[in-house]
C-alpha cells in the first residue's frame, strides 16, 4: 500500500478562507505525545482565530504568545490573519515541535526559547496569554513534564515579569487573555470586551501611560487579587469541547 502523507497545508488554506478546523484534525500535525495535553494546555482553534482577529486590528501587526507551548495559537494566528506572530516558550523541545508543525502547515511564525525578561515590549502591537503560568501551581500529575522549574516562587516571578512587560508596552497595545493569567493588568489598560468562546476571552487595550511614581490617577478596570482553582469551561451540546486548566483567576467563574 502506498503511503499518502497528510495534507497539512489544507489547514492553512481553510483558515485563510475564514473557516475553522476541528481540533482533533489540527492536532494531527503534532507528535502523538503532544496531542494528549491539547485538551488542557493548547488553545482551541476556534479561540485562536477569534483572539488573533481581536489582536490584529491593523495589517502587519506583531503579536506575541506568552507560553507558546507547541505553537498551536501562533500557527493558527499566522494562517488566519495578516500579522507577524511570535511565540516564546521555556521548554526547548516544545519550541522544536512548534517549528516543525508550522513548517508542515506552511506558515511562518517565529518561535523562540527564552524568558519574558528578554522581550522588548515596544516592538509589540498585541499580546496573547492562555493562563501560561498556572502549571506552576498544579500537582505533579497534572503538569506537562518535569523538564523545567515549576514552583509557586516561579509562578510569582513570571507574573511580575508579565506585569512589567505590560507596563512597558506602548499605548495602543492590545492584550487578549484566555481563561485569565493570574496577575493584574497595570494602570493605563482598559477592558474593552469580554466574550465567551470555549471559555472566557478578554480584550484589554492600553489607553494611557501608567502614572509616574507618586502621581495619583484613577485607574481603569482592575481585577481583584487572584484565587487558585481548577478552571473548567462549559458549552452547550454539540459545541467545541470543554477546556480545563489548573489555574489562577480573577473570578471563580472566569473560565
Amino acid at each position: 500500500m502506498t503511503f499518502v502523507p497528510p495534507d497539512f497545508p489544507r489547514i492553512a488554506r481553510r483558515l485563510r478562507r475564514g473557516g475553522l478546523v476541528a481540533d482533533r484534525v489540527f492536532d494531527e500535525v503534532f507528535p502523538l505525545a503532544a496531542r494528549g495535553p491539547s485538551r488542557v494546555y493548547w488553545t482551541p482553534v476556534e479561540v485562536a482565530v477569534r483572539a488573533a482577529k481581536l489582536l490584529a486590528d491593523r495589517p502587519d501587526s506583531t503579536i506575541l504568545d506568552i507560553g507558546a507551548g507547541v505553537g498551536k495559537f501562533c500557527i493558527v494566528a499566522a494562517a488566519a490573519v495578516d500579522c507577524e506572530v511570535w511565540g516564546i516558550e521555556h521548554r526547548p523541545h516544545l519550541v522544536e515541535i512548534a517549528r516543525d508543525a508550522a513548517s508542515k502547515i506552511g506558515v511562518k511564525p517565529t518561535f523562540r526559547h527564552g524568558t519574558l525578561e528578554e522581550q522588548d515590549a515596544t516592538l509589540l502591537d498585541g499580546i496573547y496569554m492562555f493562563n501560561p503560568f498556572a502549571e506552576n501551581l498544579c500537582t505533579v500529575a497534572d503538569r506537562l513534564d518535569g523538564t523545567v522549574e515549576l514552583s509557586e516562587a516561579k509562578f510569582w516571578k513570571d507574573i511580575h515579569a508579565t506585569e512589567d512587560l505590560l507596563s512597558r508596552a506602548r499605548v495602543g497595545t492590545r492584550v487578549v487573555i484566555y481563561c485569565g493569567f493570574g496577575g493584574n493588568m497595570p494602570e493605563g489598560y482598559g477592558l474593552v470586551a469580554r466574550e465567551r468562546c470555549a471559555g472566557s476571552l478578554e480584550l484589554w487595550v492600553k489607553h494611557t501611560e501608567a502614572p509616574e511614581r507618586g502621581e495619583v490617577r484613577e485607574s481603569g478596570i482592575r481585577p481583584a487579587a487572584s484565587s487558585l482553582h481548577w478552571q473548567v469551561t462549559s458549552r452547550t451540546p454539540g459545541a467545541p469541547r470543554p477546556r480545563a486548566r489548573c489555574s489562577t483567576s480573577r473570578r471563580p467563574a472566569d473560565c
